[in-house]
């Protein structure tokens, strides 16, 4: 597609249909934003892991497949359509997560959790109570409706039984020819039949039913009475829906603030470029959006988060991109000439550093789950989309609109004249004191407020309520309270959420037992019977046992671990000019900077490690290395023009020339995840919270060792051994 008028007014077209598109969707295939799928932390819900008992083996794939498909008949029956189901082969666990109903109102997660993993125990028996089948010998049960000879509609049920339940059945029934086989769930008789003949084959009907409505409930009961084994859960989490529903709007909110304040700082700064670049921005956000809401990608709250946070990160080509045509301005090249190079020059720098943080985000996909999965997924699709739209759409935009004659004033842009080159090498221990000082205070920050696992690492139960009527209530007497009734230790903390207008309470459970539904529902009516006038509606709650976390924190390391490795192999093949060895260290100690720094911000606010330290460390691996890389661009290509007599002079210079581009572009992300920090903050929204503010801290770090730490390093290196050789 060759820049021009036609080009532009085509491109103009795409970008509003691709606007429509993305807020109100195209007939029921295409959809919108409207009928995006969400986490159950923005609609509420419940994710609960069912986990077999009374076994002493591993249940069979063939079980658990059973297992699971009776769950989904359990949710079938509660019209529950929206819901994932997964299982984890090797230990046998159910997963389930689904949303609560945007009419809910009874929010009541302990009934749901408890009726999905009841046993409701199924068995077949004879007038003296003996049990002559069970649910476990019938592989399938359906409703079956047809009409007689007369043309009245009759009703049955038809069993299948599995090959040893065929064999049973037909001698229960034999036995039983004339007389009544009851057919019961739990001590509960649901079905009286007699048994009219013997009967073999392994096929079966329960006659007499007086509607489709009652066959079916019977069939349903069947087959959710089949349970190959008896499961639990301790494992649990949940959110009420109006806890969500207001986090959306709140994320929502920020990401509309930070969207126009990048566009206001881009127009500012670059002028005509910037525009395009707000231009581009639009229609990567709304492409970005139909990638999630057409295939129903269930978007979480921390997936909002790395939309978010790709808004700011997208602009990252066009500065760059912008620099780059500054500078050949600057040299007297003609305008479009300028736009050209600018675009070719800068092409290798955006390249690599979409392709490291890619890196980051498959390995968060492919460890991660629940928020992390979500988070990946937003951010790798934000990463592709910014290839495309960042170079090859914004390129065309502005060289359509520069070949119409228009905006030829080179007032229209930014001119970089004279660049200055700054004494990098001669302060690097300056830096070096920055480094040191940041990192003492988090050792200040673990000396005052140590370092702890968050539950979903070490296992625990945390429960948070809404409350009304606590003008008087002490937080230890409820503590003491609970404690005493449950006979477990209990810590509870009182909360007020200004943001919300409402108080919360907060209960920690010590030790690292999960907790029952039961026991849930137990605690709630201790804390409403506590005193008149005081209530306590359950609002968040999360439960899981340590073997639960353990597994997760066994693959935040692993993805952590394999990340730097990635990239430093990645590095070292694509800088070989830089004696690739060195500049991938050199990159991979100045992301260890990062990560501690990272690991300070959660020390000196004593945030627990959850999984948002997992994704805040792989994200500014991703965003630092990404920073790096651009640095590495500018030298490998001053070393290739030999303009520096010497490797300090080459950082100075290389450094210098990249120095506009890196700071804008870490303060351009920084106003996007400030806005995040202020407004979680400010609306109590904890989770995002504790994800925004360390990743805040990672931002600046990643900027600051990008220019400071990775190039130093790999000049004190490569003189080094410069020197070495020299002696030899």
């Amino acid at each position: 597609m060759k820049p021009g008028k036609k080009t532009l007014g085509i491109l103009t077209v795409i970008v509003i249909l691709a606007v429509y598109t993305a807020c109100f969707g195209l007939g029921k295939d295409i959809k919108g934003a409207g009928d995006m799928r969400f986490g159950i932390d923005i609609r509420g819900g419940v994710e609960a892991v069912f986990e077999p008992v009374g076994l002493d083996r591993n249940p069979a794939p063939n079980e658990i497949e059973a297992a699971r498909n009776i769950i989904e008949t359990r949710l079938d029956d509660k019209n529950i359509t929206d819901r994932e189901v997964t299982t984890d082969n090797e230990k046998g666990y159910v997963i389930v997560r689904f949303p609560w109903k945007s009419d809910e109102k009874d929010f009541k997660p302990e009934a749901a959790i408890a009726e999905l993993g009841d046993m409701a125990n199924l068995t077949f028996r004879d007038e003296s109570g003996t049990v002559m089948l069970e649910g476990r010998d019938i592989s399938t049960s359906r409703p079956v409706e047809y009409s007689d000879q007369t043309g009245i509609k009759k009703y049955e049920v038809e069993l299948q039984f599995t090959k040893g339940g065929a064999d049973k059945f037909a001698d229960a029934t034999g036995k039983l020819v004339g007389r009544r086989m009851g057919i019961y769930m739990d001590e509960e008789l649901i079905s009286n039949p007699v048994v009219q003949d013997k009967i073999t084959g392994g096929n079966a009907v329960i006659n007499g039913m007086e509607s489709y409505a009652s066959a079916k409930s019977l069939s349903d009961k069947i087959n959710a009475g089949a349970l190959p084994y008896a499961m639990e859960t301790k494992n649990f989490s949940t959110i009420s829906p109006s806890l969500g529903s207001k986090a959306l709007n709140i994320m929502v909110f920020s990401g509309v603030v930070a969207f126009f304040c990048i566009c206001i700082f881009m127009i500012a700064m670059y002028r005509l470029p910037g525009m395009v670049a707000c231009f581009g921005l639009i229609l990567q956000t709304s492409i970005q959006l139909l990638a999630i809401s057409i295939p129903q990608y269930t978007l979480t709250l921390p997936g909002i988060a790395g939309i978010i946070l790709t808004i700011g990160m997208a602009v990252d080509a066009n500065i760059i991109i912008s620099e780059r045509i500054g500078e050949e301005l600057g040299n007297g090249v003609s305008l479009t000439e300028a736009v050209k190079r600018g675009y070719k020059r800068a092409f290798s720098s955006v390249l690599d550093g979409n392709l490291t943080s890619a890196i980051v985000a498959i390995i968060l996909m492919f460890f991660g789950s629940g928020t992390m999965l979500s988070f990946g997924y937003t951010l790798l699709v934000g990463l592709i989309i910014n290839l495309v739209v960042g170079v090859w759409f914004s390129r065309t935009v502005l060289l359509s609109i520069i070949r119409e004659g228009r905006f030829h004033d080179l007032k229209w842009y930014k001119v970089k004249k004279n660049q200055k080159i700054y004494p990098i090498m001669k302060r690097k221990y300056i830096w070096f004191a920055i480094s040191i000082c940041m990192l003492l205070a988090g050792v200040l920050g673990f000396m005052k407020n140590g370092v702890s696992l968050d539950t979903q690492f070490t296992g625990g139960t945390t429960l948070k309520y809404e409350i009304e009527g606590a003008a008087d209530v002490n937080s230890d007497a409820v503590a003491a309270k609970v404690s005493g009734e449950t006979g477990r230790n209990v810590n509870v903390r009182l909360t007020k959420e200004d943001g919300l207008g409402k108080q919360f309470m907060v209960l920690t459970f010590a030790g690292q037992e999960g907790i029952s539904p039961e026991s849930q529902e137990y605690v709630t009516q201790i804390l409403n019977g506590y005193q008149d006038g005081f209530t306590a509606t359950l609002s968040e709650t999360y439960a899981v046992q340590p073997y639960m976390g353990q597994k997760t924190l066994h693959n935040a390391v692993i993805a952590m671990v394999l990340a730097a490795v990635l990239i430093t192999v990645y590095v070292w093949i694509r800088f070989s000019i830089l004696s690739g060895l060195s500049a991938g260290v050199s990159a991979v100690i100045a992301l260890i900077h990062d990560v501690l720094i990272v690991l300070c911000a959660f020390l000196i606010f004593a945030i627990p490690l959850n999984d948002a330290f997992v994704a805040v460390v792989l994200t500014i691996i991703g965003y630092s290395i990404n920073d790096t890389i651009v640095i590495y661009d500018r030298i490998r290509e001053n070393m290739n023009l030999h303009k520096c007599k010497n490797i300090d002079e080459l950082v100075d210079t290389s450094v210098s020339q990249s120095l506009g581009r890196s700071l804008h572009t870490s303060l351009t992300t920084c106003i996007s995840v400030l806005i995040l920090v202020i407004a979680s903050w400010h609306f109590g929204i904890q989770s995002i919270f504790e994800f925004s503010l360390p990743l805040l801290f990672g931002l600046v770090s990643g900027c600051f060792s990008s220019i400071c730490v990775a190039s130093v390093i790999w000049a004190m290196w490569k003189n080094a051994h410069k020197a070495e050789s020299k002696k030899r």
